[in-house]
């Protein structure tokens, strides 16, 4: 936090380390022709972490990483804190509720207003800001897809059937998925507020 001027407000569960783990199954790393040639892949697993988890695509925000390499389990483990310079805040109005807090502006649709802040001298450290800046609801998901098509196909992976259960999806999913409206996954489970 200190290196970045990261800006923190504690309030309920929030989170200030998360961790990406790159792994695989037994059929997967057998592939590979020695242990040298796996070190080189979880090198190219980190260099994709800080670019697209990375403060600023750099590694600043990222506190540790280590590679596991015994026979039955071999991973990557990257844990960072989930710094952001983009997030959104309530517009707040003059007036107050019963209790005395500031209440939030709405327009005259009735809709809340919120303001976009872009900061690089005082990131934020917030993991639903994070993640929202990254894509929302389905940012965890195409993180994984963006990495096995971009690095683990390369290395002959295969991944199973990947769906989202939310119809809001983005264009490329929804053509991916086959999504219209009213198929079985128009309804939305829950939220949570969990970024994945």
């Amino acid at each position: 936090m200190e290196s970045t001027n990261a800006q923190f407000y504690p309030r309920g569960k929030n989170t200030v380390i998360e961790c990406l783990q790159f792994s695989g199954n037994r059929e997967f790393w057998d592939s590979f022709a020695s242990s040298k040639a796996i070190r080189c892949y979880f090198y190219e697993c980190y260099a994709y972490a800080v670019d697209k988890i990375g403060f600023l695509k750099t590694n600043e925000n990222i506190v540790c990483a280590a590679i596991i390499t015994e026979t039955v389990r071999r991973n990557l483990f990257v844990w960072y804190a989930p710094i952001t310079e983009k997030w959104t805040s309530k517009v707040m109005s003059n007036d107050r509720s019963e209790q005395g807090n500031r209440l939030q502006q709405y327009d005259e649709f009735g809709e809340p207003l919120y303001t976009m802040h872009t900061e690089i001298d005082a990131p934020r450290l917030s993991s639903s800001e994070f993640w929202k800046a990254r894509g929302g609801l389905t940012s965890y998901s195409d993180l994984q897809e963006d990495f096995y098509n971009r690095i683990s196909t390369r290395y002959g992976a295969e991944r199973g059937e990947s769906k989202s259960l939310f119809k809001n999806t983005n264009a490329e999913q929804a053509r991916r998925f086959s999504r219209t409206a009213g198929d079985r996954y128009d309804e939305q489970p829950p939220y949570d507020d969990l970024h994945y």
